[in-house]
């Protein structure tokens, strides 16, 4: 998180199921920061789960991508985020 708020990127790509932290716990504390709040956030999980995606969605992530990924979606969803849309 530190160098989310040190680099200030245009989106971060988070796994739901990381070692330290969940994505959600993630996105939260992300959202909590004034440096980090307005950050496009993706989840990536292989759980396709309506109440994960619901869950992820609830706690902040501006999209939720189950893996495997698909290329050509990822690639559409990445210019539009990447655009402002």
């Amino acid at each position: 998180m530190a160098a989310a708020r040190r680099s200030a990127p245009d989106l971060l790509l988070i796994d739901m199921n990381l070692p330290d932290m969940t994505g959600i716990e993630v996105v939260q504390a992300l959202r909590a920061h004034p440096d980090t709040s307005g950050l496009r956030c993706i989840a990536l999980s292989a759980d396709a789960m309506p109440d994960q995606i619901g869950a992820a969605r609830a706690a902040g992530f501006d999209d939720y991508w189950t893996k495997p990924i698909d290329v050509r979606r990822m690639l559409a969803a990445l210019a539009l985020a990447l655009d402002g849309g």
